[in-house]
């Protein structure tokens, strides 16, 4: 449309040269109108497109970033590479070149844990405990498929996942039989063991090959019985105990976020007894792609995971290869020696058991794992203590030799706890090169930065600044600014980075609050339908929960899957609850600290979820605090049905004497609004729910 209008405003300039006055003018006007027309067709037709993309932001993320990449002029391909001194170029010189640096990072298998017989090897008594075969169905395969996204990566074979899913109960009887005789025969065809690998840059210089991390993608159709394999392993592992209750990574009802909130209480409880506490950080050098097959499958053996299941998962480990592909070209197929898929289903439990027994060893420091990510904490109070860490330190390397897996000793961090300077200057550790670990102020752990003050003040400070950049990314890449889209892409893009582990760093300071609260400010001022709306009327208005609001819905939230055991309890203070006829169901509010400890301590423990979770939830109506038995979703709506009836009105300044309440905190808000019911006898909805 754009080239026939353009063309036809070409050919009328040329003919009005010829034209007396009269007949220029009404011409002119006429091309006034189709230069109009080209610019509410361009305008148009780039609304639709934003809005496309908008709309897959969620259901087809690829489609969004591609349109987002491409009108942000970002540059997405590989390369050049740097490699021998020279630059290459060339996409099948650099496919090459990376499956070149992928492979090297592969471990040599130990001679002395190979097994030479592997059905003599997973051979078992009919009496013998453990998981020797699966029972599965059809319906499990389609379940299985069905969990399956609709828009991920196909692998080597080329099998589109929108097709097993638009199929599935067509393909569901067919897979079956053929995973069942897999299973019974203990054997997987070769093409749906081999992966393809997708470089993505991981930061640094783009043409330095090790900085990019290889991404496997494998065929849909052998995951789909990963999926059926793994259930029946975790149940299986579970039911038995035999889980490593200190790792938080690949596991239902665990994440990041829990991992942290023990990892913060186990310091917080050290902190209050006025001790110092060491904090080492370890990394495993390429953890996935070193794991030594032999070593797994007798890991397995012991665990009591044998027979058909352990003989069919040394064939899904076995005879693996690989090939990279660069923009479209490919390298040559390399095969897979160590490492489990890291694209696959079953990958990530099978590296969860290899890790399992890290801190078996007679450990007596504490050892928090997710996946690969540990950390080893020691109260210290003593030199005696700092040697106990290094001892500690010293099993976990013996165990690393043991199991072939190597550590990066570049990225070993120390973080040190408390008031005792001289146990800090007068001691060090060593890692596995005997060399001095480097003592840091702050680590990054899981996403958020730790620092050695316990507070999170430059977590908050970096955390806002980056979303408030993304926002202004959002501005600059979208020129709509209608209400829905953007704030689906504020949701979308913007909230998980701004309140990801909110439940642990939540800040107690104005100043933070302000800082978090100022990113939501700056996108809300700019949406076309409440620009002219203040800040708590814009809230309002687009029905957005301040930021404070939403931090303290999520601990509430966090609390009741604590009390439900959807979630995993902390360590030292432990949230617990009790129930009386008249109060309800109320939670224990644990004592706040030793009157020894500095004020650091002390402000920490009250602003930690141990403390805070409790408080926001024993402000509540007794109505919501007796649900129970409930899915987590059932819960939010009983919750957010009571807080759209609340005023939140969040720390803005100039809007001090306009709030209605001394703070925005649920804590100050709700027990304020039950006395002015009290007074005014008006109960309405608090009616029943006086706490």
């Amino acid at each position: 449309m754009h080239f026939t209008a353009i063309f036809k405003a070409f050919l009328v300039i040329i003919y009005i040269s010829q034209l007396n006055e009269t007949r220029k003018v009404l011409l002119n006007r006429e091309i006034e109108q189709i230069q109009c027309n080209i610019r509410t067709s361009h305008e148009k037709e780039k609304e639709d497109d934003e809005n496309k993309a908008i709309e897959n932001i969620t259901v087809n993320p690829k489609f969004f970033f591609s349109y987002a990449k491409k009108k942000s002029k970002l540059h997405t391909k590989i390369g050049p590479l740097y490699k021998d001194q020279e630059v290459i170029s060339d996409e099948i010189e650099m496919a090459e070149c990376l499956q070149e640096q992928f492979t090297s990072v592969f471990s040599s298998p130990n001679p002395m844990e190979k097994i030479d017989d592997v059905n003599e090897f997973f051979d078992y008594d009919d009496d013998e405990p453990g998981l020797h075969d699966i029972n599965f169905t059809q319906d499990d395969i389609e379940k299985a498929i069905s969990e399956t996204k609709s828009n991920a990566a196909c692998g080597d074979d080329g099998f589109s996942a929108l097709l097993l899913k638009n199929c599935k109960s067509e393909l569901s009887v067919p897979l079956y039989i053929i995973w069942r005789n897999s299973l019974d025969s203990g054997e997987i065809p070769g093409l749906l063991k081999s992966s393809k690998i997708t470089p993505i840059h991981k930061g640094g210089l783009k043409s330095v090959p090790k900085n990019y991390r290889p991404v496997a993608l494998t065929s849909h159709l052998i995951k789909i019985f990963e999926k059926v394999i793994r259930n029946s392993i975790v149940n299986f592992l579970i039911e038995n105990n035999l889980m490593n209750e200190n790792q938080h990574g690949f596991r239902a009802l665990r994440s990041c976020l829990s991992q942290l909130l023990d990892h913060y209480d186990i310091l917080l409880e050290i902190m209050n007894k006025n001790k110092n506490a060491d904090v080492i950080y370890l990394d495993f050098s390429k953890a996935f792609d070193v794991v030594d097959h032999h070593i797994l499958l007798r890991k397995l053996k012991r665990l009591g995971i044998t027979g058909k299941v352990g003989k069919w998962i040394y064939q899904f480990l076995s005879d693996r290869t690989q090939y990279v592909s660069v923009n479209g070209k490919a390298s040559k197929t390399a095969p897979v020696i160590s490492g489990v898929p890291q694209g696959s289903v079953l990958g990530p439990v099978l590296f969860l058991i290899m890790i399992s027994d890290i801190d078996k060893d007679n450990i007596e420091s504490i050892v928090r794992t997710f996946a690969d990510d540990t950390k080893v904490i020691q109260q210290i109070s003593s030199l005696e203590d700092c040697k106990v860490l290094q001892q500690s330190l010293n099993k976990i390397y013996q165990w690393a030799n043991r199991n072939n897996m190597k550590f990066n000793v570049t990225k070993f961090n120390l973080l040190r706890y408390g008031p005792n300077e001289d146990l800090k200057i007068n001691t060090s550790y060593k890692n596995s090169e005997g060399e001095n670990i480097e003592e840091e102020k702050s680590v990054k752990d899981l996403g958020v930065q730790m620092s050695d003050d316990l507070t999170f003040s430059e977590h908050i400070t970096n955390s806002s600044s980056k979303c408030r950049r993304l926002v202004f990314w959002i501005f600059r890449t979208f020129t709509t600014r209608k209400k829905d889209p953007i704030l689906k892409l504020y949701k979308s893009l913007v909230v998980p980075r701004l309140d990801y582990c909110s439940q642990l760093w939540s800040p107690h300071k104005q100043v933070e609050w302000k800082a978090l609260e100022s990113v939501q400010r700056t996108l809300t001022s700019r949406i076309a339908e409440t620009k002219d709306l203040n800040y708590w009327q814009r809230l309002e208005e687009l029905k957005l929960y301040s930021v404070q609001r939403r931090y303290e819905r999520y601990s509430i939230i966090y609390t009741f899957k604590i009390l439900e055991d959807m979630a995993p309890n902390l360590t030292s203070n432990k949230i617990e609850s009790q129930y009386s006829d008249r109060r309800g169901r109320v939670c224990k509010i644990p004592t706040v600290s030793n009157s020894k400890c500095p004020s650091t301590v002390r402000n920490a423990r009250e602003a930690s979820l141990a403390f805070r979770g409790p408080s926001l939830f024993n402000a509540l109506p007794k109505s919501i605090r007796n649900v129970t038995g409930v899915s987590v979703n059932s819960f939010k709506r009983k919750l957010d049905h009571f807080l759209a009836q609340l005023p939140d009105q969040p720390t803005v300044d100039g809007y001090y004497g306009l709030r209605s309440f001394s703070s925005n905190s649920l804590v100050d808000i709700i027990p304020q609004m039950y006395r002015a019911a009290a007074d005014s006898h008006t109960f309405n909805f608090l009616e029943e729910a006086q706490p």
